[in-house]
């Protein structure tokens, strides 16, 4: 039993509970088969983090036109930031059993996020300031996830471990904010559901 397949970064579920794992989570499946890829082309990205709301109608605009500009470039950042899905992936998979976190992944997002951190600009919002990335330049994209990262990292005492969903044809990674902290599935609606039917059926083919 497999769990009901997205066909495209717009109809994806979002259940990750972080913006760095939402990215991980935009290959569909790491157990049992691999893929599909969500993150096809850099209009694939910008729809993304426009679902995530991570970046503002003028930035989304800026990338959206240098990409246009320069598309080889705009494949160039793409490139990039499914090497840093790959490498946060392999960070945040070491939290679901309590592994050391791997050093080399450590060491790549957070260098990635210091130069990330090194372009951002002091921003007033409202009557509150922000640092925020100018996202005049293709390669702020996989900034802004880089430094997300390191802010689920620095966050790490203050929330449950990330955990891999143990669904057939899954293994998205979540924060489990349940009330209990034994959440299990990336969703109870889809890996849940199908765990339990395949778990009801093998049970009956035993009787």
């Amino acid at each position: 039993m497999f769990r009901t397949m997205a066909s495209s970064i717009f109809d994806m579920r979002l259940s990750g509970g972080h913006p760095a794992l939402e990215l991980v989570n935009t290959l569909d499946s790491r157990r049992g088969r691999w893929g599909p890829d969500f993150l096809r082309s850099f209009d694939d990205v910008l729809a993304f983090v426009e679902r995530l709301q991570l970046i503002d109608a003028r930035g989304l605009a800026s990338l959206r036109e240098r990409a246009a500009v320069d598309p080889g470039k705009a494949e160039d950042a793409l490139a990039n930031l499914i090497e840093l899905r790959e490498t946060i992936y392999t960070l945040f998979i070491a939290e679901d059993t309590d592994a050391p976190y791997p050093e080399p992944a450590l060491s790549t997002v957070v260098e990635m996020a210091r130069a990330g951190r090194a372009r951002q600009t002091l921003l007033k919002s409202n009557q509150n300031f922000v640092w925020a990335l100018p996202f005049d330049d293709l390669s702020d994209i996989f900034h802004l996830f880089a430094i997300a990262a390191t802010d689920l990292l620095t966050n790490r005492s203050g929330r449950r471990r990330v955990r891999e969903c143990k669904g057939d044809n899954c293994g998205w990674l979540f924060l489990d904010r349940s009330k209990g902290g034994r959440r299990r599935w990336c969703s109870e609606a889809s890996c849940g559901v199908h765990s339990r039917v395949k778990r009801f059926r093998a049970h009956g083919d035993d009787r």
